[in-house]
C-alpha cells in the first residue's frame, strides 16, 4: 500500500492520499495526463512562436537580400548603358573616319592596303583571354576614345592640306581655253600684220566666232575691257603668282571681279584688236614674266 499525507497550515488537519483506491490512482493519473498535455501544447506553441519569428527574420533577411541585389543589378545595368552609349559614340566616330578616310583616299589617288578604310584589317592570335573587370574596360574604352579623336584631328590636318594643294593645282592655268589646234606657239616667229621678226609671248588657237574661252585656272577677273592691239581682252588672277590673259575676243561673260573656276566660260572667240581673222591668243605670266602656255597645258612644242 502507498499513501501520501498532506500537510498544509490551510488544512485543517493532515490529509492522507490513499493509492490503493482506484478513484484515487484515477484522478492522479488524470492530473498527470493534464499536466504531460499542457506542457506539451506550452511547448508546441513556443516552438510555433519561436519557428514563426525566425521564419519573419529569414524572410525579412532574404527581402534584404533581393533588395541589394536589385540595386547592384540596377547599378550595374546603369553602366552597362552607359558603356553603350560611348560604345555607339565611339563606332559614330569611326564611321566618320572612316568616311573621310575613303574621301582623302579617293581625293588624293592613294593605293595599297593601309589607306583601305573599307576593309576590316585581320588579327589573330594563340593567347588564352581572360575575363575582363569593367574598370579594365572602361580604361580601354577611353585609351579608344582618345586614339579616335587625335586620329580625327590628323585626318582633318591632312584634308586641309590636301584642299589647299587642290586649290592650288586647280589654281595652275592648266585647262585648255580653247579647243582647237594651235596654230602659232610661244616665242619668236613672223609677225603675222606687222612683218618683221617679234616675240610671241603666248599660243594662239584655232577658233570660230563666237566659240568659247575657258578659263584656264580657278581665278579672279583682273581685267575685262579693250587693250590696244588686243582687243577685247580678259586677264584673270589665280592668286598664286599666275595671271592668264585672253585676246581678240568677240564678247565678254565675265566682268572685272568676278570669281570662276577652272574651264568656266568667261568670252567669246572672235578677232579684235590686231588680228587676221578669229582665234584665242593665250599668255601666261608668272610673277609678271610670260612663260610658254604649253608647260602647262600639256601640248607638245612644235
Amino acid at each position: 500500500m502507498f499513501n501520501i499525507i498532506l500537510v498544509s497550515k490551510h488544512l485543517r488537519a493532515p490529509k492522507k492520499i490513499n493509492f490503493s483506491e482506484r478513484k484515487t490512482v484515477l484522478m492522479a493519473g488524470g492530473g498527470l495526463l493534464l499536466v504531460l498535455s499542457m506542457v506539451f501544447a506550452l511547448g508546441y506553441v513556443s516552438s510555433r512562436t519561436l519557428n514563426g519569428l525566425q521564419l519573419t527574420q529569414l524572410k525579412d533577411r532574404l527581402n534584404r537580400q533581393e533588395q541589394l541585389m536589385a540595386n547592384i543589378q540596377a547599378a550595374n545595368q546603369r553602366d552597362m548603358n552607359a558603356m553603350a552609349l560611348r560604345l555607339a559614340e565611339l563606332q559614330a566616330q569611326a564611321n566618320r573616319l572612316n568616311a573621310l578616310g575613303v574621301r582623302l583616299t579617293r581625293d588624293s589617288k592613294l593605293a595599297g592596303g593601309e589607306f583601305n578604310f573599307e576593309r576590316s584589317p585581320g588579327s589573330g592570335g594563340d593567347e588564352i583571354s581572360e575575363d575582363v573587370s569593367k574598370t579594365e574596360l572602361d580604361a580601354n574604352l577611353k585609351q579608344v576614345q582618345a586614339e579616335f579623336e587625335a586620329s580625327a584631328q590628323q585626318l582633318s590636318v591632312l584634308e586641309s592640306m590636301l584642299f589647299e594643294q587642290e586649290l592650288e593645282l586647280k589654281s595652275r592655268p592648266s585647262t585648255r581655253p580653247s579647243d582647237g589646234f594651235v596654230t602659232s606657239g610661244f616665242g619668236y616667229r613672223m609677225h603675222p600684220v606687222l612683218g618683221g621678226r617679234a616675240h610671241h609671248n603666248g599660243i594662239d588657237f584655232d577658233a570660230n566666232k563666237g566659240d568659247p574661252v575657258r578659263s584656264a585656272g580657278n581665278g579672279l577677273v583682273k581685267f575685262a575691257g579693250w587693250k590696244q592691239g588686243f582687243g577685247n581682252v580678259v586677264e584673270i588672277d589665280h592668286q598664286n603668282g599666275y595671271v592668264t590673259l585672253y585676246a581678240h575676243n568677240s564678247a565678254f561673260l565675265v566682268k572685272e571681279g568676278d570669281v570662276v573656276r577652272a574651264g568656266q566660260v568667261v568670252a567669246k572667240a572672235g578677232s579684235t584688236g590686231r588680228s587676221t581673222g578669229p582665234h584665242v591668243h593665250f599668255e601666261v605670266h608668272k610673277d609678271g614674266r610670260a612663260v610658254n602656255p604649253r608647260t602647262f597645258l600639256g601640248i607638245a612644242a612644235k
